[in-house]
């Protein structure tokens, strides 16, 4: 996907203005102030331990991870973002709430290529089946997004390192085994093994697993500039999960306001 994309993504965001919470923790003026530039994605709803001071509709709590899954759950808002709230804890209330494990893909944008990339969870992706259901997944987000998706899936040599130890062996034949059944699924996907720089043009990137797809992550984005627009869970809700190493959220608002227009339009 290149940039035109996440180009049609603002415009039906900006069409639809879905009702999106965001979750806010411990927030300072510069990081409410950040919101702003939000505002034209979506009307937003800031769900934390915010005072009367915030010049946003809010819901103040002490738990907002929970409040934040509860107003999704209940219909209360189109889409939800999880701002800065902990990681471990909105995860864990968005497992319990919806009983389903937690499978996120990150939508990043890299020298106008845009693609998703996942696992990203360093607890996620453990084992061949889930990066299975991951990459079909993000192929469905994808086609409801009018893109016909091209994968790769990544794993820990080249095809010839067969042999160097069990633990190649075991993540090569695992890769084998996903891009295999994904094609089965009538999906486009190829096993790329450890060359990761073969992966640029392709629509989804899975990982051998989540720490090392976390690492990836932090690497395109912190230190290759690439731009994160969130990462979408794999449910019927509507759930953009954020990292806090980001200064702002317009782009997860973007997202959730675009999914939440596209459910519309069915």
């Amino acid at each position: 996907m290149d940039s035109s994309f996440i180009k049609s993504l603002q415009d039906r965001a900006n069409k639809r203005h879905a009702r999106i919470g965001i979750g806010i923790w411990n927030a300072d003026d510069e990081l409410i102030a950040s919101l702003h530039s939000a505002e034209r994605f979506a009307e937003l709803l800031v769900v934390g331990n915010v005072d009367e001071s915030c010049p946003y509709e809010h819901l103040s709590t002490d738990e907002p991870w929970k409040e934040l899954v509860r107003l999704l759950a209940r219909g209360e808002i189109d889409g939800a973002v999880r701002g800065n709230l902990p990681a471990g804890r909105t995860m864990r209330a968005l497992t319990e709430e919806f009983r389903l494990p937690v499978r996120r893909l990150a939508l990043l944008e890299l020298s106008g290529w845009a693609f998703l990339l996942g696992p990203v969870g360093i607890d996620e992706g453990e084992t061949a089946q889930d990066r299975l259901d991951l990459l079909l997944g993000g192929s469905k987000l994808l086609k409801n997004m009018g893109v016909l998706p091209r994968a790769a899936v990544l794993s820990g040599g080249r095809m010839e390192d067969r042999g160097r130890c069990e633990r190649v062996d075991m993540s090569l034949s695992e890769g084998d085994q996903i891009a295999a059944l994904a094609l089965k699924a009538g999906i486009d996907a190829e096993h790329k093994g450890i060359l990761i720089e073969n992966c640029r043009g392709d629509d989804i990137v899975i990982a051998p697993e989540g720490i090392s797809g976390n690492l990836i992550f932090r690497t395109l984005m912190l230190l290759c500039g690439a731009q994160s627009y969130g990462a979408p869970v794999m449910m019927e809700k509507i759930f953009i999960d954020s990292s806090r190493a980001r200064s702002g959220f317009k782009g997860p608002v973007m997202l959730a306001g675009a999914m939440a227009g596209m459910r519309k339009e069915e």
